[in-house]
């Protein structure tokens, strides 16, 4: 019973849709770790697993919340519940440190700290 509950909750959770291996996938936004640009491509990165898509950073950025998302380099963006640490070069989630821009860090400390 408490699990039906937690799957009911994530169903009305925010979420967005991409296009993956020719498939739409529901990907829940609180579930999103990081989201990186690999040329062409934007690979996103959930607690669950990784998908690639074809895609631009800007449409990711204009889609996310504002409050729980923040682009700290030119080829990333950050779920910011899911930072654990970061120093004035990297932010660390999980085993990973994303690399921070010199002006995006108090981009940064300015969203923690909200």
């Amino acid at each position: 019973m408490h699990i039906l509950k937690k799957e009911v909750k994530e169903e009305e959770g925010e979420h967005i849709f991409i296009k993956s291996n020719l498939k739409k996938l529901k990907i829940f936004t609180a579930k999103i770790k990081w989201i990186e640009a690999f040329g062409d491509y934007v690979r996103v990165v959930t607690e669950d697993d990784s998908n690639l898509v074809l895609s631009t950073m800007k449409s990711f950025e204009n889609d996310l919340s504002k409050e729980k998302f923040i682009r700290v380099h030119k080829s990333y963006i950050i779920n910011i519940d899911k930072v654990e640490r970061f120093n004035s070069k990297f932010a660390e989630i999980g085993i990973t440190k994303i690399p921070l821009s010199r002006n995006k860090k108090e981009d940064l400390v300015r969203a923690l700290s909200t």
